[in-house]
């Protein structure tokens, strides 16, 4: 008994020097500590902790799974584990213990709530929809809980679940602007059946915050749409647009800097200069606006059975980012002078990175498509640091996809340009440049779809796409309504439905209140 309170006397010594900023001696003090009672998980766990915030990753790395091993049922030391993999990009690491952490019986909300929003980004829906069902029954009054459990439901294509679930959310707040958001999203509204009446009060309540407000009326314009009121349709959406855009700051003309740039750095000499021998075919890159046809078409080609969806990652991203911090670039850069700086990046590391960190999402298929519109910004990278991946261009007709994004309220400001005509149609201009040079420079690794040739001609084009990718054909491509993968998009119930052209012309509805917009475009062609 007194050697246990001799380790945790010590630990606690070490801790209260942790605690004064004395962090070298309380880690000289946890070696010892650990070298001397190795069999003791709690030493290894502060170790771990300590060696992490002093950036020493691979001995915490180490320290963790010391932990994890000599006490494997300790929640703790397993949430730690996953936060340090998360935390330097290692998701391929911390989803699967996540999921490994997610089959245990867990009691700390706080845990349950991260792990099961890490499991929703990973587009583990099922695993997620287990934990949020948990805390819905700890909190039953919780609305917040059963709308998470109603995107899950929405996101898994059982759409009359996600509607019921809304309902009982509803009944505990009326007046939950996520809720009516939901609602009104899951399925078309009829002028028999919608909640415009709702909506139109709870968008005139003084107590909404900006973004609130904006949620109700978005849900407001997307039921008049339904119901055919085109005018009431777009006066309630660009309300909804001018309050959500007041909630954030946006430098449109960093943006379009930025992309200038890229066309300019990321030219065909230094793109198709090969420095990498990956010969991996794995990844199919889907570019394109959102909401330009990016999830049909990721649903055709994920039909194959060679090919597994991974959703939006934002791997690359994190790559690149990796890439500029491992060359020591200074953070106080512009955005255009961190593209000529990203010309240094290890494009083989690059490669190597993004393959070993979304592989998880792959599910062992040899194929996998990754979705995330803004991948499109690193079409030169992925061309230079995966000379055999494909990459597709999604294309759509300018005012038909400057209005499909002007319509939909992104999740926090993903878009930000996309509140504001005449925003929106600045940056569509330079975004069009950008994809136009990528297919310009691509050779055979970039093919461009255009969403109007493959509504109307579905079979010739998915023949062409399933070709370029160097893939037999296979029937059920043509058949994606069947696909019963989740898909987590803002189409998420709309792509369990058999193509429609209806969307085709939406946009014609609203010509006369999109001319800022329709000169714009047409000035700059």
């Amino acid at each position: 008994m007194s050697n246990l309170t001799s380790e945790n006397q010590s630990l606690a010594q070490a801790r209260a020097l942790a605690q004064q900023n004395r962090t070298a001696e309380s880690l000289a003090l946890l070696v010892e500590l650990c070298n001397e009672h190795p069999n003791f998980s709690e030493a290894w766990y502060t170790r771990s902790f300590l060696e992490f915030r002093e950036k020493h990753i691979e001995q915490a790395k180490s320290s963790i799974k010391k932990a994890c091993d000599l006490a494997p049922e300790n929640i703790n030391y397993a949430f730690q584990q996953i936060q340090l993999y998360e935390s330097i990009n290692r998701p391929d690491v911390s989803f699967k213990l996540a999921q490994q952490l997610a089959s245990k019986p867990l009691t700390d909300s706080n845990i349950m709530t991260k792990i099961a929003r890490l499991l929703e980004l990973n587009e583990d829906f099922n695993l997620a929809l287990k934990l949020y069902q948990q805390l819905s029954e700890k909190e039953p009054n919780n609305a917040n809980w059963l709308l998470k459990k109603a995107s899950m439901y929405q996101f898994l294509g059982k759409i009359d679940r996600a509607n019921s679930l809304c309902n009982q959310a509803l009944a505990i707040n009326h007046n939950h602007p996520d809720g009516h958001f939901l609602q009104s999203h899951l399925k078309k509204q009829t002028k028999d059946n919608n909640h415009i009446s709702a909506l139109q009060n709870l968008s005139k309540q003084f107590a909404l915050s900006n973004a609130d407000r904006a949620k109700v009326l978005f849900a407001l314009a997307k039921e008049f749409e339904d119901c055919q009121d085109f005018e009431a349709s777009f006066e309630a959406r660009q309300t909804g647009a001018d309050y959500f855009r007041q909630t954030f700051k946006y430098d449109l003309q960093s943006d379009l800097d930025f992309m200038k740039q890229i066309v300019l750095e990321f030219d065909k000499d230094f793109v198709q200069e090969k420095i990498t021998t990956l010969d991996s075919k794995a990844p199919i890159f889907i570019v394109g606006l959102p909401r330009s046809g990016t999830t049909l078409l990721d649903r055709i080609i994920t039909s194959h059975s060679e090919v597994k969806p991974a959703g939006e990652l934002k791997q690359l991203n994190e790559c690149v980012l990796e890439g500029l911090q491992s060359l020591g670039i200074s953070p106080n850069l512009s955005r255009t002078q961190m593209v000529t700086a990203s010309k240094q990046i290890d494009f083989s590391q690059l490669g190597q990175k993004y393959l070993q960190t979304s592989c998880a999402r792959a599910k062992g298929s040899p194929r996998f498509t990754d979705k995330f519109p803004q991948n499109s910004y690193y079409v030169g990278m992925i061309l230079k640091a995966m000379p055999h991946a494909k990459v597709i261009i999604m294309q759509r007709h300018p005012v038909a996809v400057c209005y499909a994004v002007y319509k939909q309220m992104f999740s926090n400001d993903s878009y930000p340009y996309s509140y504001n005509l005449e925003e929106m149609a600045h940056y569509y201009n330079q975004h069009n440049k950008l994809l136009n040079h990528w297919q310009a420079i691509g050779d055979d690794a970039v093919k461009t779809v255009y969403y109007e040739d493959l509504v109307n001609d579905l079979e010739t084009q998915a023949k062409s796409i399933i070709s370029f990718l160097d893939l037999p054909w296979q029937p059920q491509c043509v058949d994606f309504h069947k696909n019963t993968q989740p898909t987590a998009t803002a189409s998420a119930s709309q792509v369990r439905e058999k193509l429609y052209t209806s969307s085709i012309d939406l946009w014609r509805n609203y010509e006369q209140q999109l001319q800022p917009l329709i000169k714009l475009i047409e000035d700059a062609e």
